[in-house]
């Protein structure tokens, strides 16, 4: 039996590609240091490795003794530039190149290549120059939330900016204006051979925390209200920026704020998000692109040649992915999800956060602090309105279906 290496069974997505590899007919592996009650996908695998991601020699010798035949990973960009490392000493496929993948994950970078072909950008400024607060800082090279401060002075400035430079491996924070009362969306590409298409365009609905870190996503609604004018505005040229990038297959998600019907992007990913937009574009279009970037990691392929018909932005019908924050502390229990999965419309129910987990104050203000999510879909906007008021609590309902427990029995959902 062929054997396919899975590099990080916790990160969100993991578990799907170990089950959808095992469903392909292969002896599945999941090399991480967790114990196997902590990783989701080496409860489901063939056979676990003890090694941490970060031992590439290791995992390579390894994997040359036990006749490997293809290597994946899940969200985690770290986990990523691992396993592009092992699949190019082991000449195996990844959709994505060394250089290419850094390009694409260099704020300072891809910004430059949006101005080249005229996409609007957040005003920037130099360490020198005078700035006009609030702003916020980003270390180049980050994700996940991790380092974006809010400075409304200097002080604050001084103070945050050295707080950022540590979740930068490269040491690089750049410095843009904070834009407040804005909305956000987000914008997901597939690109097959080099040719980008438009996927999907989301609402993204955020919760503002306080001053000082941004604000978190509590809500994904499909199709966005800007749909129609981001087509018109903005993406014939992000699909040569796309082009000049020098992606070739994959699945790119796009962050981007939009005030005044100006719409700015201001962070890109090259891989499968962790608002897993797959399982929305698989129920509403008929296609996966995790599961289209595992078939790659196995044969070199991205999709068939029906693929390009079935994406479509302009799905029918409406989506949501509901986002549950918690506070820091340990989660004790959740309540509700049975019932929620259950629901007319729900598609999937999703735990971030396992019963034990502790969510640390660090986690404050990073996306660290998702626990759940819920994937619902509805034949209109007023039918998704409702099953999204049910489930959380939102609109006339004072009470929603999921609750989610500290170990001091408090409600911990933001």
């Amino acid at each position: 039996m062929k054997k396919f290496l899975l590099l990080g069974g916790k990160p969100v997505g993991s578990l799907d590609i170990a089950l959808y590899a095992k469903s392909l007919g292969f002896y599945v592996i999941v090399c991480d240091y967790l114990p196997k009650e902590q990783s989701p996908a080496k409860q489901v695998a063939d056979e676990c490795w003890e090694y941490s991601t970060a031992d590439v020699d290791l995992i390579v010798k390894r994997a040359k003794e036990e006749n490997v035949s293809a290597v994946f990973t899940g969200v985690h960009e770290f986990n990523i530039a691992r396993c592009q490392e092992v699949c190019e000493k082991l000449n195996l496929p990844f959709y994505v190149d060394k250089q290419t993948m850094l390009n694409a994950s260099n704020k300072s970078y891809y910004k430059k290549v949006f101005e080249k072909f005229k996409i609007p950008t957040i005003p920037q400024y130099g360490i020198e120059d005078k700035k006009e607060y609030p702003v916020i800082l980003k270390p180049v090279d980050g994700s996940g939330s991790y380092g974006l401060r809010i400075c409304n002075n200097e002080k604050e400035f001084e103070t945050n900016f050295q707080e950022a430079l540590k979740f930068s491996d490269k040491k690089e924070v750049i410095t843009e204006q904070y834009i407040e009362n804005k909305e956000e969306i987000t914008i997901v590409y597939i690109i097959k051979d080099s040719i980008p298409y438009l996927a999907s365009v989301a609402d993204r609905i955020v919760k503002k925390f306080d001053n000082a870190v941004i604000p978190l996503p509590i809500a994904y609604i499909w199709k966005s209200k800007y749909l129609d004018l981001y087509e018109k505005t903005i993406d014939e040229k992000m699909k040569k920026a796309i082009q000049y990038l020098g992606l070739k297959n994959g699945m790119l998600f796009i962050q981007s704020i939009v005030k005044d019907n100006v719409i700015m992007p201001y962070d890109i990913g090259f891989r499968i998000s962790g608002t897993q937009e797959h399982l929305i574009l698989e129920k509403m279009c008929g296609y996966n692109p995790l599961k289209l970037l595992t078939e790659y990691a196995i044969t070199g392929k991205f999709g068939d040649d029906k693929l390009t018909e079935k994406i479509n932005p302009h799905f029918n019908g409406s989506s949501a992915q509901i986002t549950f924050l918690v506070r820091p502390a340990t989660i004790n229990h959740y309540e509700g999800i049975q019932e929620v999965q259950k629901m007319d419309g729900v598609i999937r129910v999703i735990k971030n956060k396992s019963e034990g987990e502790t969510i640390p104050p660090s986690a404050y203000g990073t996306l660290n602090q998702v626990a759940l999510r819920v994937f619902v879909n509805a034949e209109n906007s007023t039918k998704l309105n409702s099953i999204i008021e049910n489930i959380t609590g939102g609109g006339k309902k004072k009470n929603g279906i999921i609750k989610i427990y500290s170990k001091n029995n408090e409600n911990i959902i933001i």
